[in-house]
């Protein structure tokens, strides 16, 4: 048994007018920690762009079927983008961190 609480989901709450949207993986599907991956990677992103205005990468593992995906999700509207069904199953706790070229560049 895993000795944390399983993630059914993930949501995003606007601040200024309560609005609250969701993700959820549904059934017997439960995901890891979420990922925040702008979509201007830029040093400098344009300030017209949302803070929303990328998408949400996580894991996620179907325990009826024993199958793990990545899902890339729209950040804006809270859909899905994509999928890619992996090879082996990932844990629950796995951490994870988007780094741009350039940040990754620097550190070098």
């Amino acid at each position: 048994a895993e000795p944390w609480p399983k993630v059914s989901g993930f949501a995003k709450v606007d601040l200024l007018t309560g609005e609250v949207r969701k993700f959820l993986y549904g059934g017997d599907r439960y995901g890891s920690e979420p990922c925040f991956v702008p979509r201007d990677c830029s040093p400098n992103p344009s300030a017209a762009a949302r803070e929303d205005d990328g998408y949400v990468i996580t894991f996620m593992h179907d325990e009826e079927t024993s199958k793990s995906e990545l899902l890339i999700v729209n950040a804006t509207d809270m859909w899905l983008e994509a999928s890619a069904q992996l090879p082996s199953r990932v844990p629950y706790g796995f951490h994870g961190t988007f780094v741009s070229d350039k940040d990754l560049e620097s550190q070098a």
